[in-house]
């Protein structure tokens, strides 16, 4: 989701001037009160004048958004958070080539029924990056086809390889940008490139 705001905050008896983040799965407080609010605890979502107000385990959450902002976050906290399809933006209308065989269930679902036969069928490109070998293989079929926008997913954490800062020197000094991340599984993140127009 990505909202964010610097707002009043009144959370378990406490009321400070801080940072509200809504994320995909929590809500997170920055500042002098801190706190994860996971999303799949909060009961009920209203607004009241500027204020969001948002019922969870620990209470009644309020944050001083003004009304359009405090209405936008009411709304986008009902419709839930995005699925993976809609994240990676895949769909009957764009549909995906595996550049490679997946391994991850969240991705082989998200594709199910949006799979191009070829690379020239499909509005991007995915692929799951594994090793160095798994980089430069992406980035040759990538070329290979055009230089369709292509999704990386590959391993989170500091130790994983390839790591995002590898896979985005790669990319970048081939001429892409990234335009897009998100989170995939507990094992994988994702990020989209597309070709710098110059």
């Amino acid at each position: 989701m990505g909202r964010e705001a610097i707002c009043s905050i009144r959370w378990q008896g406490e009321a400070a001037e801080g940072k509200a983040l809504l994320e995909s799965e929590e809500v997170i407080l920055r500042g002098d009160i801190r706190a994860r609010i996971p999303r799949a605890e909060i009961t009920r979502a209203e607004v009241e004048g500027e204020v969001l107000r948002l019922l969870a385990a620990g209470g009644w959450l309020e944050l001083d958004l003004g009304a359009k902002a405090a209405e936008s976050w009411r709304k986008a906290i009902l419709k839930g958070p995005p699925s993976l399809a809609e994240k990676l933006g895949v769909g009957p209308g764009a549909r995906a080539f595996a550049l490679a065989p997946l391994t991850d269930e969240a991705v082989i679902a998200a594709l199910s029924g949006a799979e191009a036969a070829q690379a020239a069928d499909a509005a991007f490109l995915i692929a799951e990056l594994l090793s160095d070998a798994g980089l430069a293989a992406a980035l040759a079929a990538a070329e290979a086809s055009g230089a369709p926008p292509i999704w990386c997913l590959y391993p989170k954490g500091k130790t994983a390889e390839p790591s995002d800062a590898r896979v985005r020197e790669v990319f970048r000094a081939a001429g892409f940008v990234d335009v897009k991340s998100c989170a995939v599984s507990d094992r994988l993140t994702a990020t989209r490139y597309q070709r710098r127009r110059d």
